[in-house]
């Protein structure tokens, strides 16, 4: 089986374009998928990437592997069911979900059901500090939630779905738009730093040495925003699907320009349970790609 993990790695290398991305899909050291793409390379007796200094690039030979292998893990993933007929594939999946990514695993589970009538689905709603951790440990088959800053845990599948970005919220009674003013004089509604979102937003503010005078901590976004609506403090929150937040002629959204200004949403599923939380994981994609997010 050691073999299949190699061509796994080698479709988030094609994918990827890199060892370093790769390393953050599969769970493995950089150095590590360095090695595993040699490995499968004396396994096939060729050379499937061409190394230059740190770059790497797919040559001739593994550019034509990439269908081959990944019929080969459809193939494999196949073979994991007991049957391979859709309506007899059967199960209950345990689902958390962070509460603004609740509608799309809703609207997912509608669609499964015509599809996998046997299959049910407990969601449920949760903050997403300890979601990956739940799902290694078998608490749960699945999550949708925030990627976390650490490494995806081993037996632990992440797909990633959609990013959201973070913005700086004040009143629309406030006229200031200097972001590191406001923060010096108003009251700092902070998302919790039990959750994936509260350690985000904090490692964004002090990578930016974003510093705020007065904080107050809770989990409940939409309750933040019913705050600063009320000019009681200014916050910093990732733009969710849904949020109507531009539209409130009481609110100023000041966008915050950056590549790492940015929420990542995807989905953690236990790897032994992956041949029923497969079934959620391609649900969820095309209901992410149908809304053009």
């Amino acid at each position: 089986m050691s073999n299949i993990r190699f061509f796994r790695t080698f479709l988030e290398v094609a994918r990827h374009g890199s060892f370093v991305a790769a390393s953050e899909q599969v769970s493995l050291t950089p150095t590590a998928v360095g090695l595993q793409i040699q490995a499968l390379e004396e396994f096939l007796g060729y050379t499937v990437v061409d190394r230059a200094g740190k770059g790497i690039h797919l040559n001739q030979r593994g550019h034509r592997l990439v269908p081959l292998a990944e019929q080969l893990l459809d193939l494999c993933d196949q073979m994991r069911l007991d049957e391979p007929d859709q309506t007899s594939l059967s199960g209950t999946l345990k689902v958390a979900s962070i509460a603004t990514s609740m509608g799309y695993v809703v609207r997912a589970v509608l669609k499964m059901r015509a599809k996998y009538p046997n299959v049910s689905v407990q969601p449920g709603i949760s903050y997403s500090g300890d979601l990956p951790t739940r799902v290694k440990e078998g608490e749960l088959d699945a999550a949708l939630s925030v990627k976390t800053a650490h490494r995806t845990p081993a037996g632990v599948i992440w797909t990633p779905l959609y990013t959201e970005p973070l913005v700086f919220i004040t009143s629309a009674r406030t006229k200031e738009t200097d972001i590191e003013a406001l923060l010096a004089r108003k009251l700092f509604l902070r998302v919790s730093l039990s959750s994936a979102t509260g350690v985000l937003i904090d490692r964004f503010m002090k990578r930016h040495k974003l510093k705020s005078q007065d904080f107050l901590e809770m989990n409940a976004m939409r309750t933040i925003v019913d705050l600063v609506r009320d000019d009681l403090g200014v916050t910093i929150l990732p733009l969710f699907t849904g949020a109507d937040w531009a539209e409130d002629e009481n609110l100023r959204i000041i966008p915050i320009d950056g590549d790492q200004a940015v929420r990542h949403i995807g989905l953690y599923e236990n790897e032994s349970r992956s041949f029923l939380t497969s079934v959620l994981r391609q649900a969820l994609i095309k209901e992410v790609k149908s809304r053009g997010i």
